[in-house]
């Protein structure tokens, strides 16, 4: 499993994301809106009009799938837990 974060700078919820990887040893991808992919990329990815950062998507060997943002990634890392304990 693999988080992709698309983030910017000086994004608070961002850093919190990319924290709670690191504390959980989640291999991550941080990827910059506007250099690593266009804000017009990013909303045709999500599927439904980005109104915030960071859109975060975990990729496993069964494809890719779109989380949301960092509230949504702490709720579905807790359910995976309680389902793996």
């Amino acid at each position: 499993m693999e988080v992709i974060i698309y983030g910017k700078e000086g994004c608070i919820n961002c850093d919190k994301t990319r924290m709670l990887c690191q504390i959980q040893s989640l291999p991550f991808q941080y990827l910059l809106v506007g250099t690593d992919i266009t804000a017009e990329a990013l909303q045709e990815k999500v599927g439904q009009p980005v109104r915030s950062l960071p859109q975060i998507f975990i990729s496993t060997e069964d494809g890719t799938t779109y989380v949301g943002g960092y509230d949504d990634l702490r709720t579905q890392l807790r359910q995976l837990s309680l389902t793996t304990a």
